[in-house]
This record gives C-alpha cells, sequence and structure tokens, in this order.
C-alpha cells in the first residue's frame, strides 16, 4: 500500500444508536474508538479516539484513508463505559473501502439489544419471514431469546433480550430459520459475547 500525499481523502463513519437509548448523565464515561487496517500483512494502527462522552442517537467519526492503490479493510473497535461499566456489545466492525471520500453507517448494539442482519433486502410475506434465536454454543435448546420477524423488510433489526440472563463473558450462538420450510438462514453476527466483563 502506498500513502497519498494528500491526506484530505477521509472515511467519515456515522455510529448510530437505537434512538430511545439514552446513555447515564451522571458519573464517569468513556468513548473509545480504534481504526486499524486489517488485511495488511501486519495491522496499521489508523485512528484512535478516548473522550469522556457518552453519545445517544447518531454522531459521526472520520479518518484520513492514505491509500490509492489497494482496497483496504478497516477493523473499527468502540466501547462506551461508565463508571467502568460496558454499555455497548463488544463486536468487530469491517470496512472495506475501495477509495476515499468513503461514508458507512455502523449500527451499535448496547446491552440488552443486539443488532443483527439476517437476509439480502427484500420483501418477506409472513410465511416466509424469519424467526431468530440466541442459544447456549452447545444447546440450541437453551434459549436466551428468540423473535418472529414478520415486518416486510426482515434483513437487519434489533433482538432483544434481558442481561441478567446471560453470564458475562460467555459467547452465545445466534441462528436463524426461515419460517415456511424451516431453511436456516445465514445470520450475523453468528456468536457473540452479550454481557461484556466489567472493567472495575
Amino acid at each position: 500500500m502506498t500513502p497519498l500525499e494528500n491526506t484530505s481523502n477521509y472515511v467519515t463513519l456515522t455510529f448510530s444508536l437505537p434512538e430511545d437509548f439514552l446513555p447515564p448523565d451522571d458519573g464517569n464515561g468513556e468513548t473509545f474508538i480504534g481504526v486499524q487496517t486489517a488485511n495488511s500483512s501486519f495491522p496499521i494502527n489508523v485512528a484512535q479516539s478516548r473522550t469522556p462522552n457518552l453519545y445517544s442517537g447518531s454522531w459521526n467519526f472520520s479518518f484520513p484513508h492514505n491509500y490509492s492503490d489497494i482496497s483496504v479493510k478497516y477493523l473499527v473497535t468502540i466501547n462506551m463505559t461508565h463508571n467502568g461499566v460496558p454499555l455497548l456489545i463488544d463486536l468487530d466492525y469491517f470496512v472495506i473501502v475501495h477509495h476515499a471520500p468513503h461514508r458507512q453507517i455502523l449500527h451499535l448494539s448496547p446491552i440488552g439489544r443486539l443488532y443483527i442482519q439476517a437476509q439480502a433486502p427484500r420483501t418477506v410475506e409472513p410465511e416466509h419471514a424469519v424467526t431468530v434465536a440466541a442459544h447456549e454454543h452447545d444447546d440450541t435448546q437453551a434459549l436466551v431469546t428468540q423473535i418472529h420477524i414478520s415486518e416486510n423488510q426482515a434483513q437487519a433489526f434489533y433482538l432483544e433480550y434481558d442481561p441478567a440472563t446471560v453470564v458475562p463473558g460467555k459467547r452465545y450462538t445466534l441462528t436463524a430459520t426461515e419460517n415456511e420450510y424451516l431453511n436456516s438462514i445465514a445470520v450475523y453476527p453468528g456468536s457473540v459475547v452479550l454481557k461484556p466483563f466489567s472493567t472495575t
């Protein structure tokens, strides 16, 4: 990858939270954002931000894209903590940039609500809709939660669960099934830690 002399080309990420998510307004808050290359021989740290702020709604974060001769896959990590307690599910976000300027929305998952992509965008009849379940990794009958998606667009939504019912640091598996013929379909993320450990 060859760096450009002109560093005015930027990638702008819009971090998006559910409309009704409101972080605590007291105590000590912190938001950390890190960006590094994911398709280089060794990861290169591209950008990092650590602020004593907690966010709601949507906000933008930009970093320079200094390469012209190759597409770059970036790994984006974001954490928000309140008094050392994580407010977000710890997920890896990948952003592929062919050229700048580049804009992309990243949907964040507060503890208790996991943003899921279950299928390609298309109109879905109720009998063809999707059931998504979170369960123990080695026991599909040990459900944490499940939801039947019958809206017209069933490709992306928030799966809600009770954080008190999951074990901190434990990884759970997500499965999705098309309702009429019970065919399995791809779901992202396929597995996730639904309740991170506290840093305090």
